[in-house]
């Protein structure tokens, strides 16, 4: 059988963003392909028939598509190409999009409020809160002011960078009233007011914003706008991350928590604000989204709809995504199958999602009674004739177990030995599945075991599990190495002396810290990685929530706990071999954090190499440039390859 090469993601298909039609005889879903060209990626909106299953391309292949379903049609939105501030929106009629009308806003969110105005979101500055509401010449004044200053940022607020947007400092998501007929535009929040979320309920708009001017806090206010009196009204003020506002029943629902049982990573519960006051519906230990990692994703997907009045929420259950509903203050399931629930859109009794199942990458499928069959095959031919390794289980018995897998490598014969590597998974509040992921199907076609697992701080098992306040570096460190034996001893063909592990993120950070506690890996490769949580804290767009997520007793005078879980506090034992792979323009883990560590293990003498690239971000290994995404591949894999020494 064929290898999968680490190129082979260049074949793919990704697909995202599911919209039922307006007139409900049609799902849009967005295609995307890799550029290979242009060392990037296109995409292209298509349809597939409700009735005949028949899927067509609604437009040809684009830099960025946006679809979007309003009472009045489908709709399309692309920016304007001379003005940036101005979004125009063409109407989807058969295989065609003829402009009509544009809101002089970057839109980023629109939906109905009635028969008479839309609800837009968009990104404003408080250099210049209202430049929406300037005339040609103040604006052009305004645009001639930031040109003059380009070579210079200036931060007056935090958080002032985000990982993927770069300098936010000033930026507020901002609400907009849009009149259908004048497409005039008026702002109905104040220019202080950062939205998170926003719907219509009962007719007027609820949302959650943060009011802040220089200091941004995790906690939300809830508010209610009555177009009729054109007034903003303060629902609830109390000190409480909210999540997510709906309906349910008439009633106005909150997704939120207050941290007080499990901290602020706890899963939010469900509550009714009523009268002011919070009162528990439904006591849940779910994160109300898709936490299943994969390298076989891009774009945008939704986490939540409400059809026919029902509420739907996708979580991640153990080692797989989910659907469910509220039901009479119970979540329900709905589509519980093996594999991912990346995106949904319900018809009538059934529903029609985007799947990941097993070891096959996206395809819509249609699902009743939670019997799943594939439509499409975007996708199915890719694998034809190639070793696809297929995930077998090990579970290593606890209180609560952990569960992890194991890739055989091509051409298994269990009379030889052969190297592994151990991949750990970002978050840490994510999960593993048995779902296609690409790095390491590479791994297993190189002629090398792979192992991963879900140690405790991964999503899927509830708080108890999730809970590692003060533990970082501890019980989850116990967790990893306890499955890596079970491994060893569950598939005695692979050889202990040659062991590497990887990691991105906090799988990064978790690398660093096994180099700084055991020499057993003869090869590591830390991606996007911590390695000293005081800096973290202090330059991250995570920053000082770590902190607070760890309830420590002083938020502002805690490098003693810090320290204690930083790798860089152990890097004086460290003697693996170890290649640093990092983002320029990484802002949730910044560069630094990287280079502390290199530093500190090259001036010892251990074998080190880093790699950085540039105008890459946090997601180089899953949105990144293509060419870049084969370079970390080859890097990674060269590493372990030298180190290791695969019978390839």
């Amino acid at each position: 059988m064929k290898r999968i090469e680490l190129n082979k993601f260049e074949d793919f298909k990704f697909l995202s963003a599911l919209k039922l039609s307006g007139k409900g005889n049609e799902i849009f879903f967005v295609v995307t392909r890799v550029d290979k060209e242009n060392n990037g990626y296109l995409q292209q909106l298509n349809a597939i028939n409700v009735r005949s299953r028949k899927v067509r391309e609604v437009t040809g292949w684009e830099k960025r598509i946006n679809c979007v379903v309003l009472k009045d049609g489908d709709f399309l939105i692309e920016p304007d190409k001379d003005h940036k501030d101005v979004s125009v929106f063409k109407k989807i009629e058969g295989r065609k999009a003829k402009k009509a009308f544009e809101i002089a806003l970057p839109v980023d969110r629109i939906i109905d409020l009635d028969e008479e105005s839309f609800i837009v979101s968009s990104t404003t500055n408080m250099s210049c809160p209202n430049y929406f509401a300037l005339n040609e010449e103040g604006k052009k004044a305004h645009d001639q002011k930031v040109k003059d200053n380009e070579d210079y940022i200036v931060f007056d607020e935090y958080p002032f960078v985000f990982n993927g947007a770069g300098v936010i400092n000033g930026n507020r998501n901002s609400l907009f009233l849009v009149d259908k007929k004048t497409l005039a535009i008026k702002k109905i929040v104040p220019d202080t007011f950062d939205v998170s979320s926003f719907e219509i309920i009962n007719g007027k708009l609820v949302f959650c914003a943060n009011d802040f001017t220089t200091f941004k806090t995790k906690w939300d206010k809830i508010y209610q706008y009555d177009k009729k009196k054109d007034k903003i009204t303060l629902l609830y003020g109390e000190t409480m991350q909210t999540h997510r506002v709906f309906e349910e029943n008439g009633k106005l629902y909150v997704k939120g928590t207050f941290g007080k049982d499990w901290g602020e990573m706890e899963a939010g519960k469900f509550y009714e604000l009523k009268k002011g006051k919070m009162e528990l519906r439904i006591d849940t230990e779910f994160s109300m989204y898709n936490s299943v990692g994969s390298d076989s994703r891009y774009g945008r997907n939704k986490n939540y709809d409400k059809v026919d009045g029902v509420n739907y929420f996708i979580t991640c259950d153990k080692d797989k995504s989910v659907l469910l509903k509220i039901e009479n203050d119970e979540l329900k399931r709905v589509i519980d199958i093996d594999g991912c629930v990346d995106d949904f859109v319900k018809v009538g009794d059934r529903f029609f999602i985007i799947g990941m199942l097993g070891q096959d990458l996206q395809e819509i499928c249609e699902v009743k009674n939670n019997r799943v069959t594939v439509l499409t095959d975007f996708n199915k031919a890719i694998f034809k004739g190639y070793y696809v390794a297929r995930p077998e289980k090990v579970t290593v018995k606890k209180a609560i177990d952990i569960d992890g897998w194991v890739l055989k490598p091509i051409n298994y014969d269990k009379k030889k030995k052969y190297p592994a590597i151990l991949d750990i998974h970002g978050g840490p509040k994510t999960a593993y599945g048995e779902i296609y992921y690409h790095e390491m199907q590479h791994w297993a076609s190189k002629g090398y075991f792979v192992m991963f697992c879900n140690p405790r701080g991964s999503d899927g098992k509830g708080n108890l599990f999730a809970d590692l306040r003060h533990q970082f570096g501890g019980i989850d460190y116990q967790d990893i190495m306890m499955f890596v034996d079970k491994v060893l001893e569950t598939y005695p063909a692979i050889d202990s002396e040659r062991l590497g592990v990887t990691g991105g993120s906090y799988g990064g950070y978790m690398t660093n810290w096994i180099i700084g506690q055991t020499d057993r890996f003869k090869a590591a490769a830390t991606q996007r990685s911590i390695s000293n949580w005081i800096t973290e804290v202090g330059v991250s767009d995570y920053g000082i929530d770590f902190p607070i997520e760890q309830q420590f007793g002083d938020l502002y005078h805690c490098a003693e706990e810090l320290w204690s879980m930083s790798p860089l506090k152990y890097a004086n034992n460290a003697v693996t071999p170890t290649l640093f792979i990092h983002s320029t323009e990484d802002y949730r883990c910044p560069v630094p954090e990287a280079l502390q560590l290199y530093t500190a293990l090259t001036c010892r003498g251990v074998e080190t190499r880093m790699v950085l690239f540039k105008g890459e971000n946090h997601e180089l290994s899953r949105g990144g440039k293509p060419a870049h995404r084969v370079r970390r591949l080859q890097e990674i894999t060269g590493w372990m390859d030298k180190h290791l020494n695969p019978e390839v």
